[in-house]
């Protein structure tokens, strides 16, 4: 490796406007909460748009798969598991965009080709689909049933002793599903190789085109031609990879017509899914 390649190796924190974001660290956290929530959001709306809707067209049902999927195994324990192969998917997803707003700097890094964005949502779910079937076996049936065969005769006391006042937040605990979430994240943990060549050429698509129309406006002699990089509140990776361009006078590559279709597609695809999500999970779950 030569010592002109090793020069443009990032640092642990690239400076923005001469100087390191400040308050870094929450900015991630918040940004962080917005992505698992659009992606949850996501989830929650394919999930009712293909299993709850009955769709019609000139007065006949054309699909409706609804009775199919809660009658598409007879087992008892069926009813529990197809809620949690939605939550899985929902903390599965919530992962995905976390990882990518909290991806460090590569040299090299991957971008996938049109092809591979526009059919990535569904590349998704199919690899994942394995790992979130045996996450959801393993905390319901193989990991009681070891618990039953081996150590039944063991009881259980709660070790968390809240105040009065705090009572209801123990009771939170300890009825909120945090195992489907646990094996999303690991599932999410699993499939990012699947996801991040694409989830990199969505981000990199657009900070490669802000800083081509900096350069046209550093080259057309306007003023302030920063202003066309990304400022906050845009996500700290964001910016810093715009910034380590732009100082580096690292090249650019075309955006061609293929990947703006597909990347423009895919975002405006999962931006629709997750506002209609918003509406499934805060109007229509909630009887309104």
């Amino acid at each position: 490796m030569t010592s002109a390649t090793r020069e443009l190796a990032p640092p642990r924190r690239i400076l923005v406007n001469g100087r390191p974001i400040r308050l870094r660290w929450l900015q991630q956290v918040i940004w962080s909460l917005v992505a698992a929530n659009v992606g949850a959001l996501i989830i929650s709306a394919l999930y009712y748009l293909l299993i709850e809707v009955r769709w019609r067209a000139g007065g006949h049902t054309i699909l409706y798969l609804k009775p199919a999927w809660d009658h598409l195994f007879t087992f008892r324990g069926w009813a529990a598991d197809r809620h949690d192969i939605r939550n899985v998917y929902e903390a599965l997803l919530a992962t995905l965009f976390v990882k990518s707003l909290l991806a460090n700097w590569h040299k090299h890094p991957r971008r996938a080709p049109a092809w591979y964005v526009m059919i990535s949502p569904i590349l998704i779910v199919v690899v994942a689909f394995p790992v979130v079937v045996a996450g959801i076996w393993l905390i319901n049936y193989a990991l009681p049933g070891v618990w039953h065969a081996w150590l039944a005769h063991h009881t259980l006391h709660n070790p968390v002793h809240m105040p009065y006042r705090l009572a209801w937040f123990g009771t939170y605990l300890a009825g909120y599903p945090w195992q489907p979430l646990m094996i999303g994240i690991l599932a999410g943990l699993v499939v990012h190789r699947v996801y991040a060549p694409a989830g990199n050429a969505v981000q990199l698509y657009f900070i490669d085109r802000s800083v081509d129309h900096a350069r046209d406006a550093i080259a057309a002699g306007e003023p302030d031609p920063h202003r066309h990089l990304p400022r906050w509140p845009w996500p700290p990776v964001v910016r810093e990879r715009a910034a380590w361009i732009m100082q580096n006078d690292l090249p650019v590559p075309d955006r061609t017509r293929s990947i703006t279709g597909a990347v423009y597609f895919t975002t405006v695809v999962l931006g629709a899914l997750a506002i209609y999500g918003g509406y499934v999970r805060y109007v229509v779950a909630k009887g309104h």
